[in-house]
């Protein structure tokens, strides 16, 4: 019952996906709250703010999740943990080419007028949203399977939650995503990296 209801979710969340994909392709403009967000976060910005929002940023990019993945990937070869080096290379490179497929097929132009550093490329969904959703869940999920007690699990996924969620927040705050882009990342993220760990769990 439990896993006929977490499959529920997940076609759910990929439909909300794709519908959303579909009403914003080719949009120039913001959807639903995309605007109202974007203006309220950027009435309160500052110069601390948007450095230390690039600091965040960059843990949600290529530029660290690569050298840290070659990291971690040394250390699970190491410990010959075949699975975790198959579902750390499912799970983010994976993510990294679903994510270009998507941006290209939706072709969404980001919010120009909100944009406090350089970025290009298109902007449905957040890349750093969706393949930080898939790395740092992974990780999480690696992590957690050591551990016995139930609540030190549940701490280190919160803990996992609230520091992807940050690096989406930032990606809004910079002003190079609308909101509905950094949601949509986190879904299609969380749904790919479950479907990750599930395909790993059965080739094993």
């Amino acid at each position: 019952m439990k896993k006929k209801i977490i499959i529920l979710i997940n076609i759910i969340l990929i439909i909300t996906f794709f519908v959303t994909g579909i009403w914003v392709r080719n949009s120039k403009e913001g959807i639903l709250f995309d605007e109202a967000v974007m203006n309220y976060v950027h009435s309160k910005t500052s110069i601390k703010g948007i450095q230390i929002m690039k600091i965040i940023t960059f843990l949600g990019s290529a530029y660290f999740l690569f050298p840290l993945g070659i990291i971690i990937f040394l250390f699970m070869a190491n410990n010959e943990d075949l699975n975790g080096i198959v579902l750390l290379i499912l799970s983010t490179l994976g993510s990294y080419g679903v994510n270009f497929i998507f941006k290209n097929t939706f072709i969404r132009v980001r919010p120009l007028e909100y944009f406090l550093i350089e970025q290009g490329g298109y902007s449905f969904p957040s890349g750093h949203a969706m393949v930080s959703m898939s790395f740092y869940t992974t990780m999480t999920y690696l992590i957690s399977k050591g551990r016995k007690k139930r609540s030190s699990r549940i701490i280190l996924f919160i803990t996992n939650f609230v520091i992807v969620t940050i690096i989406g927040f930032s990606r809004v705050y910079l002003g190079v995503h609308w909101p509905t882009d950094v949601l949509m990342g986190f879904i299609v993220g969380l749904v790919f990296t479950y479907t990750s760990i599930k395909s790993v769990l059965i080739l094993k």
